[in-house]
């Protein structure tokens, strides 16, 4: 899947863990998170790429919203969430950083990336994003 560059204001994304182990990939993983996010009254699920833990790359929702991912945070964002709380496997997290890098690409290197942890009081997404991105001082993939 390829990353296309919404045309609404973009200029920070965040990246997000499931927080859950379940055991579903692809569609499924998507339908049971959308089915979560609904029930919090949430429009839709409210990440705009998930990524299983085969490292595959799905769509949630449409990156021309808004997402409903980091509370306070959402407007000028794009929101990705991996699946899992401690079990984040290599494919999963090639996946991320492919997936950073074409983001980072469309925007020539003037987005920047943050755990939702930076702005709740959670551990999310409990993989060290900064080391795996190789984030700047300015949290920018250089």
């Amino acid at each position: 899947m390829t990353f296309i560059k919404p045309k609404r204001h973009v200029e920070r994304v965040f990246l997000h863990c499931s927080a859950s182990e379940i055991g579903l990939e692809g569609s499924a993983l998507v339908a049971e998170i959308r089915k979560w996010h609904r029930a919090r009254g949430f429009s839709d699920v409210g990440y705009h790429h998930l990524i299983d833990k085969s490292g595959r790359q799905m769509t949630g929702r449409n990156i021309t919203k808004i997402p409903a991912a980091q509370k306070g945070h959402n407007t000028g964002t794009i929101a990705i969430m991996i699946h899992g709380l401690t079990d984040f496997p290599d494919s999963m997290l090639d996946a991320l950083k492919v997936l950073c890098g074409e983001i980072n690409k469309a925007y020539a290197g003037r987005i920047s990336f943050h755990g939702h942890c930076e702005v709740a009081n959670k551990t999310c997404p409990v993989v060290d994003y900064k080391t795996l991105l190789k984030l700047d001082r300015w949290q920018r993939i250089p």
